[in-house]
């Protein structure tokens, strides 16, 4: 890496600085002092440099209309305007189809093989990607379609006094819903009680044999 390079202290700036500094703070010809550290502006805000600067190719090319708007203003106006008119139409043409904007946007023709008829489609599609195209065109193009449910049918309407009646008999209370006690139940059985049948079980030979304890051999 190379070692900076310094200017010496001067008598208005008492202070080391870097060479490089020095040259990138003197101001550019073009820039038009007041005197007061300012730049010079004119009546209408515009600085006065701003007026004698050169224009950079960069912008020059940018400022072009774009191509395919002045490809239909030379068709809707072919015969309105004079024929030194769609001359300089066509220079503009030419220097805005020459620019590195229009290759970037991939707008760029053959102004020699160019038909006025086809301003309208896309550069570089194919005809099958038009059909698709155009037949989503005509999918949307139509009217929106209505997605709320149908009205309900319903019957014939009735006055209110003569829905009482069912509306009584709906909002009775049922009788199944009543509480009742479980001793009242019919099919009550007491948990402490023991059955009737039980008490005259008789056990069986096999019932023995399988509650007597198996006899554990000792060694």
């Amino acid at each position: 890496m190379l070692k900076p390079k310094y200017d010496p202290p001067t008598p208005t700036f008492p202070y080391k600085i870097r060479r490089r500094y020095n040259m990138l703070s003197v101001p550019r010809k073009y820039f038009t002092d007041t005197g007061e550290g300012m730049p010079a502006y004119t009546p209408r805000g515009i600085r006065k440099s701003a007026l004698n600067a050169h224009i950079s190719d960069r912008v020059h090319d940018a400022a072009w209309p774009y191509l395919r708007r002045m490809l239909l203003t030379k068709r809707a106006y072919k015969s309105r305007f004079s024929v030194e008119r769609l001359e300089r139409l066509d220079r503009m043409i030419e220097a805005a189809n020459a620019t590195c904007y229009s290759k970037l946007a991939n707008c760029v023709i053959d102004l020699k093989k160019q038909d006025t008829k086809e301003v309208k489609k896309k550069k570089g599609w194919t005809e099958s990607e038009w059909k698709k195209h155009m037949d989503y065109i005509g999918q949307i193009a139509g009217p929106k379609r209505d997605f709320r449910p149908p009205p309900i049918v319903r019957g014939p309407f009735k006055p209110l006094e003569a829905l009482l009646p069912r509306i009584k008999l709906m909002t009775a209370v049922p009788k199944f819903k009543i509480y009742r006690r479980l001793s009242q139940d019919s099919n009550y059985r007491d948990p402490i009680k023991v059955p009737p049948a039980a008490l005259k079980y008789v056990l069986t030979d096999r019932t023995k044999k399988l509650a007597t304890p198996r006899v554990i051999p000792q060694f």
